[in-house]
């Protein structure tokens, strides 16, 4: 039921963005932004738990934050050109890489959006331990850092290893 609440907010939060809110019942990913700002997806399929709908909320709704405070809601061009040159979550290691420029535009975004999580989660009296968020945040950058670095998204083992490790930082605080 709180779950269900924190979500009813950061729909209508986001809405209040100018943004509309969709769920997909599929997907490569486990939540969307569009880069003209118009709309964020939620797949049901990627996220397993009310939490994690609520976590990709916050994640996503940052990047409309970060559209209208960085960019004054105009395209962000060469975030567009750095996404269009390859399959962010492609885990084909054979393929080759974007090139370490866009890649860099790519992970600036993300680093830059991620700085307004707390802000999204006071504004909507979001009710669940704050460690989480932090945890969650902090593993997203993780991704994003690997990707820049390496090319390639961390694969499926190399993030449940680290999603364990931040998790046990984070509760042992």
């Amino acid at each position: 039921m709180v779950r269900d609440e924190e979500i009813g907010r950061l729909i209508k939060y986001a809405q209040g963005l100018g943004v509309r809110v969709s769920f997909i019942a599929s997907g490569d990913d486990a939540a969307g932004w569009t880069v003209d700002g118009s709309e964020i997806y939620i797949s049901r399929k990627h996220n397993r738990s009310k939490i994690d709908i609520v976590l990709s909320l916050i994640h996503e709704i940052a990047h409309q934050l970060y559209f209208i405070h960085e960019k004054n809601r105009q395209p962000d061009l060469k975030f567009e050109e750095a996404l269009d040159r390859q399959n962010l979550f492609d885990y084909d290691l054979a393929e080759t890489p974007a090139p370490k420029t866009h890649r860099k535009r790519i992970l600036d975004v993300e680093v830059t959006s991620a700085e307004w999580w707390e802000t999204i989660y006071k504004e909507t009296n979001c009710s669940f331990p704050i460690w989480r968020l932090h945890a969650q945040k902090q593993f997203d950058l993780y991704q994003y850092q690997h990707y820049y670095k390496t090319g390639h998204f961390p694969n499926k083992k190399q993030k449940n290893l680290k999603f364990k490790e931040i998790r046990l930082h984070y509760k042992q605080k």
